[in-house]
């Protein structure tokens, strides 16, 4: 990849240093140019033949789905639009025919944990899966499933220290006990390839403002073919209506994941989304996980050589994080230098830095220089 060539895409980076992706990725020229297309066809009433403008935000919509699918390597039939990484857990979540008695396993850490008002509903017992230096074990994930768990869920990668999870391990755990694998991967699209398939995983919620460059407010749910007919969709609207009256549009197949979109989309995301995943597809995924893992292989041994405790266990993700005493100060400091990284009081004083392929070495040297 030619780094300084795709720099140039990024506007912002002419002047910010900027490696918190983990919180919010940068948006390349060509994404904003998604969005501006999606505004002047709405504006000019821009439509083909007979089509309403709702058909043509709709074949967006399609296509869109079409290329994300192929893109992280399952069917378009297994994908839903929805609004956020915690409107496609709560579809899980919802959809699930819970019992008494029943139990839920996640990480203390997970953004958004599986203890909610539907499983209290029904007296659910949330299991917290507790880290020993940074690390979920598997040997404690062990004792914490049996045969009355439902869910097991998990982050891909943790977004408070870039802990990598085994889901194909996880999975046998749950799997040999009946649970199913609900996921997170919101920090791993478009930083990592991924292969939910081999890992054997149920459930994927994953949204698209961090390292696919995409939208806020779209988000995706994997749901894997043979259990779409099982979860039931949590609410009902024009999109997927049940009621055999008249229906306004074109009927959703309800033996696809599609049954889960209940109302309008976020369709100007679509059209953003979409300009993302050709820039993604011309660079290809494998060059991007490449280039990320050595630019944090990289970042890896100046913390090392500079004696900070790093807390993220390897270097196998996008996001690193280390101890550092006054860290909220330090990264309010380096914000004022135009430098962006996360600090966070919680867990223990510590800095979040997280790099995407368009940063480079010289980007973490001026960080480690400076904080």
């Amino acid at each position: 990849m030619d780094i300084q060539a795709i720099r140039k895409d990024f506007p912002v980076l002419k002047e910010w240093v900027y490696l918190d992706n983990a919180f919010v990725g940068l948006m390349p020229k060509q994404v904003r140019d998604g969005y501006n297309s999606y505004v002047d066809q709405w504006y000019r009433f821009d439509t083909t033949g007979d089509r309403t403008i709702l058909q043509e935000w709709l074949a967006k919509a399609r296509k869109v789905r079409k290329e994300l699918a192929k893109f992280v390597h399952v069917s378009p039939e297994e994908l839903a639009y929805t609004t956020c990484t915690g409107s496609g857990l709560n579809i899980a979540i919802n959809g699930t025919e819970w019992g008494q008695g029943e139990n839920t396993v996640f990480p203390e850490w997970e953004h958004s944990p599986l203890d909610t008002h539907t499983t209290r509903r029904y007296g659910v017992e949330p299991r917290v899966w507790k880290p020993r230096d940074g690390i979920f074990q598997l040997s404690d994930l062990e004792k914490l499933v049996d045969d009355k768990t439902r869910i097991v869920q998990i982050s891909e990668v943790s977004y408070v220290n870039g802990f990598k999870a085994d889901l194909k391990a996880v999975s046998e755990i749950a799997h040999n006990h009946g649970a199913k694998v609900l996921v997170d991967s919101t920090q791993v699209v478009g930083a990592l390839d991924v292969d939910w398939k081999g890992d054997n995983v149920d459930y994927v919620s994953f949204a698209p403002y961090k390292y696919l460059m995409g939208p806020a407010g779209l988000a995706f749910l994997y749901v894997k073919k043979e259990h779409i007919g099982e979860l039931t969709p949590d609410r009902i609207g024009w999109k997927n209506q049940i009621y055999e009256g008249d229906n306004p549009e074109d009927d959703v197949d309800l033996e696809t994941a599609e049954k889960f979109e209940y109302g309008t989309l976020h369709f100007q995301g679509h059209y953003a989304m979409e300009k993302s995943l050709e820039y993604l597809y011309r660079l290809g995924i494998k060059n991007v996980e490449k280039r990320n893992l050595e630019l944090v292989s990289y970042l890896f041994d100046k913390l090392t050589e500079s004696g900070k405790t790093i807390w993220t266990p390897e270097p196998k993700s996008n996001v690193v994080s280390y101890f550092q005493q006054g860290a909220r100060e330090i990264a309010t400091k380096l914000k004022a230098m135009k430098i962006k990284v996360t600090g966070r009081e919680a867990h223990g004083d510590h800095m979040r830095v997280s790099v995407h392929f368009y940063n480079t070495e010289a980007d973490i040297d001026k960080l480690l220089a400076n904080a």
